[in-house]
C-alpha cells in the first residue's frame, strides 16, 4: 500500500500505539473492509513507524480522506517517538469488529492495493476532493478488471494479446463522478501485420454488473421492476420508465453472484432460492466497459410478493411486477421489455423454461 500510494517502501520499524484499539470500519452494519483506530484505555495496538517526506506526508493525507491526522506517542523499542496518526472524523462511520490484517489480506489487498494506485493516478489528473469522492466508483472499476484478469473472455477463434500488440500513447479523464470517461491515443496491432495509425479514442468506464430475473416455476411466472432511467430520458423518450430484471453494479469486495442476491433484496425485497448463471456479455463494447453477469434467479413468488422497493438515500424509486412467462414474451415481441439483459434472459428462459419446471 505504500509503494501505491507514495512510490516506495520507506525504512519501516515496529511500534506500538498504547490507548487504541484497531476495529473495522462499517456504514449501515455493513463491514468496508478497512480498519480504524478507535480509543480505549488499557488497549495497545501494533504498527509500522515510517519516516517521509513532507510531499509522501501530503499524498497519504490525500489517500486519508475521511481521517483527522493527529500527533500521538508511539513506542518504538526503547524509544518514544511523538509521530502522526490517522483518527476517523467524528460520526463517519461506525465501528465494526475487530480487524486483523490476517483476514483482511485475502478479500481485500490486491483490490485495495491496486485501487490506491488508481487513486493516485486520478488524484493527480483530477485533484484528491474530486478523486476522494469516486473512491467507491475507483474501487469497483479495480475489481472489475480484477475479474477480467482472472476470467477473461474465451480465444477460440478471436485474436490472442500479443506483447507488443498494444501501445497506450496517452491516456487522460475526461469526466469523472459516478461514472467516468477516459480519452486514449492508442495504437494496436493490425490483422494484415504492422500497427495501426495513432488513434484518438474514448471509454465511458462504468462497472461490472448484476442482472437476475425471478422466475417462479411453479406458478409459471416472473418478476419485473419498473422505475425512471436517465438513458431513455437522454435520447428524448416521452416516458422514460423501463421494465427491467433486477439490477445492480457489483460493489467492491463482493461476488456478482453476492451482488445479484443483494439487489434482489434492495430493489424488490425477495429473497432467491438459487440462482442460476445466464450469459455474461459486454453490451456495448464499442465504447463501453461495462460487462454484466446475468442470472434467473428461483423464488417464490406469490401474489404478495409484488412491493415498492429501492434505496432510499440512492435515489431509487421502484415498483416491482407479477407476470406469466408468455406475457414477459409479449413485452419482448412489442418492445415494451426493451431493454437487453431482460430480453436476453426472457430469451435464455424461454430455452430452459420447460427443463426448470420439470424440475420443480
Amino acid at each position: 500500500m505504500l509503494e501505491a500510494v507514495i512510490g516506495r517502501v520507506p525504512a519501516l520499524r515496529p511500534a506500538r500505539l498504547p490507548g487504541f484499539c484497531v476495529h473495522e470500519a462499517c456504514r449501515a452494519g455493513t463491514g468496508l473492509g478497512f480498519p480504524v483506530l478507535v480509543a480505549r484505555e488499557g488497549a495497545e495496538t501494533p504498527g509500522l513507524l515510517a519516516d517521509l517526506t513532507s510531499a509522501e506526508a501530503e499524498r497519504i493525507a490525500w489517500y486519508e480522506a475521511g481521517y483527522d491526522a493527529v500527533e500521538r506517542a508511539v513506542e518504538a523499542g526503547a524509544d518514544t517517538v511523538s509521530a502522526r496518526i490517522w483518527l476517523p472524523q467524528r460520526d463517519r462511520w461506525e465501528v465494526g469488529a475487530a480487524w486483523t490484517l490476517s483476514d483482511w489480506a485475502p478479500r481485500w489487498a490486491a483490490l485495495k492495493t491496486e485501487g490506491a494506485r488508481r487513486f493516485v493516478a486520478e488524484a493527480e489528473r483530477i485533484g484528491p476532493e474530486a478523486a476522494n469522492a469516486r473512491y467507491h466508483a475507483i474501487l469497483v472499476r479495480v475489481a472489475s478488471a480484477l475479474r477480467a484478469r482472472a476470467e477473461p473472455m474465451p480465444a477460440t477463434i478471436r485474436r490472442q494479446m500479443q506483447e507488443n500488440d498494444l501501445k497506450i500513447v496517452s491516456q487522460d479523464i475526461g469526466y469523472a463522478k459516478f461514472f467516468s470517461v477516459e480519452d486514449y491515443h492508442l495504437n494496436h496491432a493490425l490483422f494484415a501485420g504492422g500497427m495501426s495509425e495513432t488513434l484518438d479514442r474514448a471509454a465511458f468506464v462504468s462497472g461490472d454488473a448484476s442482472v437476475v430475473l425471478p422466475y417462479d416455476p411453479v406458478r409459471d411466472r416472473v418478476m419485473l421492476v419498473e422505475q425512471f432511467r436517465m438513458g431513455p430520458m437522454a435520447r428524448g423518450e416521452p416516458s422514460p420508465w423501463t421494465l427491467e430484471a433486477i439490477a445492480g453494479r457489483v460493489d467492491p469486495g463482493e461476488s456478482p453472484e453476492e451482488a445479484a442476491l443483494r439487489e434482489a433484496g434492495e430493489e424488490a425485497g425477495i429473497t432467491i432460492r438459487r440462482l442460476i448463471a445466464g450469459p455474461r456479455y459486454y453490451p456495448s463494447p464499442g465504447a463501453k466497459t461495462e460487462y454484466v453477469y446475468s442470472y434467473v434467479g428461483l423464488a417464490d413468488l406469490d401474489d404478495a410478493a409484488t412491493s415498492l422497493g429501492g434505496v432510499a438515500d440512492e435515489g431509487e424509486d421502484i415498483r416491482t411486477h407479477l407476470l406469466p412467462f408468455e406475457k414477459l414474451l409479449e413485452l419482448v415481441n412489442t418492445g415494451e421489455a426493451g431493454n437487453a439483459p431482460l430480453m436476453l434472459l426472457a430469451l435464455w428462459l424461454e430455452r430452459n423454461r420447460e427443463r426448470l419446471r420439470a424440475e420443480a
